[in-house]
């Protein structure tokens, strides 16, 4: 292994660091914002919105990420369209970005799963405390926020970073539409020197990296909800 390839390699690939992690944060956050909907849809037994939840998360998590990725590909400019269309809106989604796409695509896949975890998460606080919070003169919104929200949290927090580095590997995904991400640099640069086991084992260290960064950050945040709770 080419020490003074690996150093090069690291350069190449470093400038798309920070994209790839701004890509994994906005999918995760918009896949938590969807699941948790979808989670309180399932649990208030909302008609007609609960059966397509269910359908939905069952198509999901039944497909496979890349099929989804180009069934969205060759299909979302078409929908946004038909939308644009129907409002009579002036805007052509022909020539939509990929990493849009690719933000949808993952944000909606995962939050199939962020959703089984958020309302499993709730469902850990009992309803004791539910009353509790009630008899006190707590509105139901402020016992969701204050009561349920914080505790469910502590819950959900340790899924939470699984699922953000769930996120950082499917965005890899992307270089089939050509996003680029730590592996699409590390890909390319690879086919340009022919070293391909420096870049990849660069690209590994570099996920792994991110990896320790984001357990580390979570087991501390984790605590505080815990001494605060």
């Amino acid at each position: 292994m080419n020490i003074e390839i690996l150093w090069q390699d690291f350069l190449g690939i470093l400038p798309v660091v920070p994209q790839t992690i701004a890509l994994a944060v906005i999918i995760f956050l918009l896949s938590i914002l969807i699941g948790t909907v979808m989670a309180l849809i399932q649990e208030y037994n909302v008609p007609i919105l609960i059966q397509i939840v269910v359908l939905f998360k069952l198509f999901l998590r039944g497909t496979p990420l890349i099929v989804f990725i180009f069934i969205m590909y060759y299909s979302l400019p078409g929908i946004v369209n038909f939308f644009t269309n129907l409002l009579s809106l002036s805007y052509n989604a022909n020539n939509i970005s990929p990493m849009i796409i690719l933000i949808v695509a993952v944000s909606l896949t995962v939050s199939s799963f962020q959703a089984e975890t958020i309302r499993g998460s709730f469902l850990s606080v009992s309803h004791g405390q539910i009353e509790a919070a009630r008899s006190l003169g707590y509105t139901p919104f402020q016992a969701f926020t204050r009561i349920i929200t914080p505790q469910a949290l502590v819950e959900a927090l340790p899924e939470f970073g699984s699922a953000f580095l769930v996120v950082m590997k499917a965005i890899s995904l992307g270089f089939m539409i050509t996003v680029v991400d730590i592996f699409a640099q590390a890909r390319l640069i690879a086919s340009s020197n022919s070293y391909y086991i420096e870049a990849f084992v660069v690209a590994a260290l570099m996920y792994w990296g991110i990896a320790v960064i984001v357990v580390k950050l979570t087991n501390k945040f984790e605590s505080r909800l815990l001494s605060r709770s």
